[in-house]
């Protein structure tokens, strides 16, 4: 299954599709990351489980998408700087051996 990004549609699609069936909307992000399922969702965004398709061995990664519900632009500026600081905590993690 390959789960559509699109916020405003969320649907899943056959493997190997390019396009969401239902919004049109392109699949594989950047060209390389699939997502497969959301497996959590909170107050900045939504977190999918993908599979990296650039790498031989393909492997399990994670897409966090910058979805915020709150409302107001000062809020959303600290959202914005909430969600920026912890992309760069995962990313020191992920090299961590």
């Amino acid at each position: 299954m390959t789960q559509c990004l699109n916020p405003g549609c969320l649907k899943p699609n056959p493997p190997e599709i390019k396009f969401c069936q239902s919004c049109g909307e392109k699949l594989v992000l950047a060209e390389r990351y699939r997502p497969l399922k959301i497996i959590g969702q909170g107050g900045f965004g939504i977190t999918f489980e993908a599979v990296d398709e650039y790498k031989p061995s393909k492997p399990f990664c994670v897409i966090k998408q910058f979805f915020p519900q709150a409302q107001g632009t000062q809020t959303l500026s600290k959202a914005a700087e909430l969600f920026a600081q912890e992309a760069e905590r995962l990313d020191r993690l992920g090299i961590h051996p």
